[in-house]
């Protein structure tokens, strides 16, 4: 209980301190005066990851679940970031003369390397990975709408490509900045080449590990409507099963290769950091260094926000043939993905979400209803017609025969007219 409380305080410490100073950059950047539109996108975006970091720090104050711990580097990281960019404005404002009423220097500003509108998307990928993992949260607590899954994927797809994207970008800054501590001559060039292959090449590896753990997915989440209906289901049980622990092999195999991609980033930046000479340049080598494994925690997020989304999705597959009775119902909120399929001319199906009190009523009533129709829809020897000859040259639709059967001909029967007519021919 007392490590449960010590996560809990620590990660609250952490999301006052990304509130406070996200506040604090807030309110600096509205005391100048002169707001381009850089400045003022800047400003909403600030505005929207507040918007964020107050209901987390709502939710951390009350809770001591540590669902959410996974958020202290992000949340480090967005207060540093906030902290350190406010640093960097007022610089740039003290060499301008310090006056805010005129201050037109907001292009010359640059925070590892980026202008505003990358400072912005780095806030921006703190705002979502936060939003996510706040949702995930609640969701793991409560129930969710169809509605609300869908908002939800859309956001973690959306994160998931802004984060890519901004660890290319880490990637490249991280590339140009060990290419200019080494030289032709240098005697740990060889080697650090060397490293960045093997960085590389452990990159691909994670490429694959993830194309395939999705492939994986998409075959356990794909229907398979050439399945019959009196089908067993032990293979495809087995089958899942077998694709489930691939999955979990797969998730060991990239856990190991990021933290070797992590041990060679660490071993290329100590020698390229001895060779460095100016602290900004180390401050900026420290930063991309921590917002590279930040990044990579966020992207870990999403992802398991996604595992937690999917998993709360029931699927269900119902057959049925006769006189079948099927449920496709959820007792405790989980959203229904499935259908049910039944043939024959007495198959009844019911669907929804339903207490599990009324569940148990809804099928006494209907097992009721069956037992009372078949008694009262027993025909009599009198009401049986007599078939006539089937002909089999005669042809049958696929729709008829798979929800009627092959069926029989009837004899057919004179109409009033035909009757007439015969009566008078005969009395004539």
């Amino acid at each position: 209980m007392a490590e449960a409380i010590g996560l809990a305080s620590g990660l609250l410490t952490l999301a006052t301190f990304a509130f406070q100073s996200s506040v604090t950059l807030y309110e600096t950047i509205k005391s100048f005066s002169s707001h381009t539109k850089r400045v003022r996108d800047l400003l909403e975006e600030l505005e929207a990851l507040i918007e964020v970091l107050g209901p987390l720090n709502d939710l951390v104050t009350t809770t001591t679940d540590t669902g959410l711990s996974a958020l202290n580097l992000p949340l480090k990281r967005c207060g540093d970031s906030c902290n350190d960019f406010e640093r960097e404005l007022l610089k740039c404002l003290s060499r301008s003369g310090g006056n805010r009423t005129s201050f037109r220097d907001w292009a010359r500003l640059r925070y590892m390397s980026d202008d505003i509108d990358g400072f912005r998307r780095l806030l921006a990928g703190y705002k979502l990975t936060i939003n996510i993992a706040l949702t995930d949260a609640n969701l793991r607590k409560s129930s969710i709408t169809a509605e609300n899954l869908e908002i939800q994927k859309t956001l973690i797809e959306t994160a998931k490509g802004d984060l890519e994207a901004h660890l290319e970008s880490i990637d490249e800054k991280l590339e140009q900045i060990v290419g200019r501590t080494v030289t032709e001559s240098d005697s740990d060039t060889s080697e650090l080449r060397l490293m960045q292959e093997e960085r590389l090449s452990t990159e691909k590896c994670l490429q694959i590990c993830a194309s395939l753990s999705e492939h994986l997915d998409q075959i356990q989440l794909k229907d398979d409507s050439a399945t019959s209906v009196n089908s067993d289901p032990t293979p495809e049980r087995i089958t899942n099963e077998g694709l489930q622990e691939c999955k979990e092999s797969l998730a060991s195999t990239a856990s190991r290769l990021e933290k070797h991609m992590q041990d060679l980033l660490d071993r290329m930046l100590v020698k390229s950091q001895a060779r460095m000479t100016s602290d900004e340049e180390i401050a900026d080598l420290t930063r991309l260094r921590d917002e590279w494994e930040t990044t990579r925690q966020c992207m870990d997020i999403c992802s398991r926000a996604d595992n937690h989304l999917k998993a709360n999705v029931t699927t269900i597959e119902n057959y049925g043939t006769g006189d079948a009775l099927q449920f496709m119902v959820s007792t405790n909120g989980k959203v229904i993905h499935g259908k049910n399929r039944g043939l024959g001319w007495r198959n009844r199906q019911v669907g929804g979400h339903l207490s599990d009190t009324s569940l148990q009523q809804l099928s006494r009533d209907m097992s009721s209803i069956n037992f009372r129709g078949v008694a009262n829809e027993e025909p009599s020897l009198q009401e049986i017609p007599t078939p006539g000859p089937v002909d089999d040259k005669l042809p049958i639709r696929p729709e008829y025969s798979e929800r009627y059967g092959r069926g029989y001909k009837l004899t057919p029967k004179s109409s009033p007219g035909q009757s007439m007519n015969s009566t008078r021919l005969s009395g004539a």
